[in-house]
């Protein structure tokens, strides 16, 4: 029948196994495939906009999305440093032929990835001109140390690297890549390398983590507060570029690492996950610092970059003045004060006390009133404001002192 062709004995089919070098990071790529989804994402938006708004939009999403790429790329990244080689070199224990392999290195935060392909990948390593044996020289091996050192040795309680190191032996991987590692695993004298990669490793991953949820907070005050979100993205480039500079310092010793081979040295060098957060971190400081500046000069045109009211994060609000007079009819001056302020400058700090010019003619105003007799205690002048005569001891009252005009 159909369903039995190509079977042996009725059971299901069975393919044989091809084992094959890993030749990319799957995580590292997976995050920048994520990446690329949220920005064509937020790029279908784009036609929704028009006129300058539209080209001021693409660049805040490119801007932004390049910034967290570079803070996860680094983070994820297995390039902070790297080399490579093409040398000859022994290929496994017992045997007596040597091949010619490109030896690379990429260390990231994490971990080592070493490489090894032969030139050319499928070379004859039989010792008899009458067999041949072909062999497949393609190996890409990472060794972790994230995050704790361990005890000495290989057993239980030693670091991770070590017990990694540890089954790379049991499985007979060929010695290039085991003298690379080695160098990672021995912590002793001289050789620390892996201490050293790990420390450094750590501090920088703890930075690079605490840039990302300040870039997520400056876009959230894109929305609301515009000068603040400029120094959002400063503080996520300074995160950015410190933690660079952690793991350009903070090594033990002061002596490269440089592993020997027949023909050649491995010695490491910057890779691009160092520049990449290197360039995000500057493109971090400069946009934030744009956007800071542009605030305090250029309100109206950082107001239309980001979409916003020009007026939405820069009101002052006062108190209405209130003048009441107190019990003995003089009125005081009312003092204006500035109830509440969205961002306090050095300039409003001295129009804050700076004395209202309404201040000064009700006080003046006031300082007359109270010298003119009319508005003395009031039973020193009842008759000034009786229509009818008033009797005192049986006399009648004498004409007021002042006439209406001049009371006015």
């Amino acid at each position: 029948m159909v369903y039995d062709a190509f079977r042996t004995n009725g059971g299901p089919t069975q393919h044989a196994p091809h084992p094959s070098a890993v030749t990319v990071d799957v995580l590292e790529v997976g995050f920048i495939f994520a990446v690329c989804i949220l920005f064509v994402c937020f790029a279908l938006t784009i036609p929704g906009y028009k006129g300058i708004a539209r080209l001021y939009l693409t660049m805040r999403i490119v801007v932004s999305f390049f910034i967290a790429s570079a803070i996860l790329l680094g983070v994820l990244g297995q390039e902070w440093e790297s080399a490579e080689i093409v040398t000859k070199t022994p290929y496994k224990a017992f045997a007596n032929r040597e091949i010619t392999a490109h030896v690379g290195i990429k260390i990231g935060l994490g971990s080592v990835n070493i490489t090894l392909k032969g030139d050319p990948v499928h070379q004859n390593l039989s010792i008899s001109d009458k067999v041949d044996f072909i062999e497949t020289i393609n190996y890409n091996e990472r060794f972790h140390w994230a995050w704790r050192q361990g005890r000495f040795g290989y057993g239980p309680y030693a670091g991770r690297i070590s017990r990694e190191f540890r089954e790379a032996q049991y499985r007979g991987l060929p010695l290039p890549i085991l003298w690379v590692a080695e160098y990672f695993v021995l912590d002793g004298e001289l050789i620390r390398w892996g201490r050293s990669y790990r420390t450094a490793g750590w501090f920088t991953n703890e930075v690079l983590w605490t840039a990302f949820p300040l870039w997520a907070i400056a876009n959230i005050l894109t929305f609301i507060m515009v000068f603040y979100a400029g120094w959002m993205f400063v503080l996520t480039g300074v995160c950015m570029l410190t933690s660079t500079i952690i793991w350009a310092t903070l090594k033990w010793g002061y002596q490269p690492l440089v592993i020997p081979f027949e023909d050649d040295h491995l010695i490491t060098h910057y890779g691009p996950s160092f520049y990449l957060v290197i360039v995000g971190g500057v493109v971090s400081v400069i946009y934030g610092a744009i956007i800071v500046m542009m605030d305090l000069w250029f309100k109206r045109q950082i107001s239309e970059y980001f979409g916003q009211d020009l007026l939405h994060d820069a009101e002052d609000f006062y108190p209405e003045k209130n003048i009441e007079e107190p019990e003995m009819g003089m009125a005081e001056p009312s003092i204006p004060r500035r109830l509440f302020t969205r961002r306090m400058t050095r300039r409003n700090k001295s129009e804050l006390y700076k004395p209202h010019p309404h201040d000064a003619s009700v006080s003046s105003l006031s300082a007359a009133a109270y010298q003119n007799p009319v508005f003395q205690p009031m039973e020193h002048h009842d008759d000034v404001f009786n229509d009818e005569p008033a009797r005192t001891n049986g006399r009648k009252s004498q004409q007021p002192a002042y006439t209406e005009s001049e009371i006015l």
